[in-house]
């Protein structure tokens, strides 16, 4: 079991599988990485990294209040402690205010983005109401209540639920309210112009509450691409994995090319 100190209150645990590019995960509140436990496919072609956010999973909950620039701070010790100098950072939902803040923060380390399920800001209806509810259980000390419905609605087999479930069970209810709050309050917009490296949304064709959330991204950088999972709703990376992966595999052997990529792509 590795992990990662980053002060006296916080452990951040990790594991690496694979050689190649490197790819860094971030999941969002309550599940952990285990979110991305079908992602370990890619190890086939690319360094893989998975961790715990603070307060999720394996890693500590720490001493401090959780925020976004913390997050980040923490993302970039656990890279510079494995000796990642240069990453692509991949995320899903929430996950992704973690992942533009660090692009923003160190373009230097980053080499691409791509989001899944992601948004620079907060501004419908439907997401911010999921978010607070959230909030709400998770003030209420209800993770188990959290991780059961997660895990459900993630899973493929039953015996990704069992594991969602369990390990959704292990996260921090005060580091979980502190996420969500974060992300409601999270923009990016006004600094997307900023983003110099390609960029990959991917959405399910099915959540057309969270289309929308492609303009910000298209009309701040010719370097985005947009790729609707065919029948998926939001919970692309787990349920639809294998389409989740070729568009990664196909997003990032297109990166290294010079060409622009607004096209909107449908699996």
């Amino acid at each position: 079991m590795l992990h990662v100190k980053i002060d006296d209150s916080v452990s951040l645990y990790y594991h690496v599988k694979g050689k190649g590019k490197p790819i860094v995960f971030i999941h969002p509140p309550v599940i952990g990485h285990k979110v991305f436990k079908h992602q370990e496919e890619l190890a086939d072609r690319y360094q893989t990294i998975f961790y715990d956010l603070r307060g999720h999973g394996q890693s500590t909950a720490g001493n401090a209040r959780l925020s976004i620039p913390l997050l980040t701070e923490d993302l970039k010790k656990l890279l510079d402690e494995i000796g990642i100098s240069k990453a692509v950072v991949c995320a899903f939902s929430n996950g992704g205010t973690v992942a533009q803040d660090f692009a923003l923060q160190y373009p230097e380390r980053t080499e691409a983005l791509i989001l899944s399920g992601g948004y620079s800001e907060v501004n419908s209806f439907s997401l911010k109401s999921t978010i607070k509810l959230g909030m709400t259980f998770a003030k209420l000390n209800q993770i188990p209540l959290i991780a059961k419905v997660l895990a459900k609605t993630h899973k493929v087999t039953k015996e990704d639920e069992v594991e969602f479930f369990q390990y959704a069970c292990k996260a921090n209810p005060q580091r979980v309210y502190e996420f969500c709050k974060a992300g409601l309050s999270y923009s990016s917009t006004e600094r997307l112009h900023q983003l110099k490296i390609p960029v990959l949304l991917v959405y399910g064709s099915n959540e057309k509450t969270m289309h929308h959330y492609r303009k910000p991204f298209q009309e701040a950088s010719a370097y985005v691409k947009v790729n609707y999972i065919k029948g998926a709703f939001h919970e692309v990376p787990p349920r639809h994995f294998r389409e989740f992966n070729e568009a990664i595999h196909r997003f990032l052997q297109q990166a290294g090319t010079s060409d622009p990529m607004e096209e909107l792509i449908l699996t």
